[in-house]
């Protein structure tokens, strides 16, 4: 599979993918994955008990739209065509029940916010428009656009929750292009100066909503004052995917290779990759509770992750198929 570059024109991103369906709300009184604490604080079920995942079923895992750490819970969630599956302690498990596509799926620090379209037998609109959910997808919470939009490409900042979204038809809010928002109901339009004709996606810092990158097949270029102005922060190499940490940056060069850079300094850090032929890097997360701990998806369907920064690297999906 290649890599497709997207075509900027202006301040407009045009932006093709391919589109994909899956989610259904439970009404609140039957959510069975949170308890209550002694000080009324919702707690996620273990998955071992929950009722909205199980075992999962089969080998494959494909499609994936996404990857990360919702909720600082360590589980690695992997957002697919067919629903949610989540990889924790060595298990995976899948969502029996509001098996939603999420598309521009992006972890935060209380869950995680998300597009896409609803599963098979759900009664959300289709779209979904931006959607959040902070119970692993067992109630959804609907932040606008639904009906209307399906946002490929969002980015969402892990504490900050400050929101990227790239608009490629015009709905009621937007024309076509990229618009921000600190609390997904007032939106104002990204201007992009200094951004290259050809994009490949959007990140945005964890804390600082300021902070947003864009990456493209001529470089990594980023901007501190919310997209007004941009600024190229590497050689003019192919950049395919990006994520942020607070004081770090970990980017994917030439496609198929991870750096890590101070953003206080500029120093860089090539890790060591899988011995395995990669194909182009198109998700990274990191976990934000261990920050050695690293996992990369390629346009290929494999997953790798490093518990050591480069170290040593684990195949936990290898062309679609898990490994045991």
């Amino acid at each position: 599979m290649k890599k497709k570059w997207l075509p900027l024109l202006g301040t407009t991103i045009l932006l093709i993918s391919a589109g994909c369906q899956s989610n259904n709300e439970m009404n609140p009184e039957e959510n069975t994955e949170i308890i209550m604490g002694e000080e009324e604080e919702e707690k996620l079920v273990s998955l071992e008990v929950s009722k909205l995942y199980g075992t999962l079923q089969n080998s494959k895992i494909d499609h994936v739209h996404g990857i990360g750490y919702p909720g600082n819970r360590n589980e690695l969630l992997v957002a697919t065509h067919n629903g949610p599956i989540i990889n924790y302690e060595g298990s995976w498990y899948e969502a029996k029940d509001n098996k939603n596509d999420y598309m521009g799926f992006n972890a935060v620090s209380d869950g995680f916010y998300s597009s896409g379209h609803p599963g098979e037998g759900s009664d959300l609109p289709n779209p979904l428009g931006l959607v959040k959910s902070t119970d692993r997808g067992n109630t959804i919470e609907e932040l606008g656009f639904q009906g209307e939009s399906d946002f490929h490409y969002l980015t969402v900042g892990y504490e900050s929750h400050a929101i990227y979204a790239v608009n490629q038809m015009k709905n009621s809010k937007m024309d076509t292009g990229v618009y921000f928002s600190e609390d997904a109901k007032e939106w104002e339009k990204v201007q992009l100066n200094g951004t290259p004709d050809q994009v490949s996606g959007i990140a945005t810092h964890p804390t600082d909503s300021n902070v947003v990158a864009i990456t493209s097949p001529l470089g990594l270029f980023v901007s501190s004052d919310k997209g007004k102005s941009f600024d190229r922060l590497t050689e003019e190499v192919s950049v395919s995917s990006i994520t942020f940490m607070e004081d770090q940056l970990v980017y994917a060069k030439d496609n198929n290779k991870l750096v890590i850079q101070n953003l206080e300094n500029g120093d860089e850090t090539e890790l060591s990759m899988p011995v395995d032929d990669l194909e182009t890097i198109d998700y990274i997360a990191v976990n934000p509770q261990e920050e050695k701990e690293l996992v990369f998806h390629t346009v290929g369907e494999s997953i790798y992750q490093t518990n050591d920064r480069g170290e040593s690297w684990k195949s936990l999906v290898k062309n679609g198929e898990i490994k045991e």
